[in-house]
């Protein structure tokens, strides 16, 4: 009954040190295998940004209203004779401006 015990714990101990031995054996085949897969996923993201290498367009727009309104009243009795002040000013403005930079080829 001992050498049956020995046995197949002896046995257990050769099954581990083989996965042991696979599993050591296929981590470069996984770990190139999980690189590739997030090289692919990056890749399909688009073009990367480059400082040394950029296009870009350039809309800048600024706009401004104002409108004021004064007004002044003197001397509302019948024996002084009004007086009245009365001034309006409005104010449009549009600012726009546009570009292209580019820096680098």
């Amino acid at each position: 009954m001992q050498n049956r015990k020995g046995q197949s714990i002896l046995e257990y101990t050769v099954i581990l040190i083989i996965i042991l031995g696979v599993m050591i054996t296929m981590k470069d085949y996984v770990k190139r295998g999980i690189q590739g897969r997030w090289k692919s996923a990056t890749d399909d993201m688009g073009d990367q940004y480059d400082p040394q290498s950029v296009n870009s367009s350039i809309v800048y727009a600024t706009q401004s209203n104002g409108l004021s309104i004064v007004t002044v009243e003197n001397g509302s009795s019948a024996s002084v004779c009004g007086q009245w002040t009365n001034r309006v000013d409005t104010s449009n403005s549009l600012e726009t401006k546009t570009g292209y930079t580019q820096i680098g080829s």
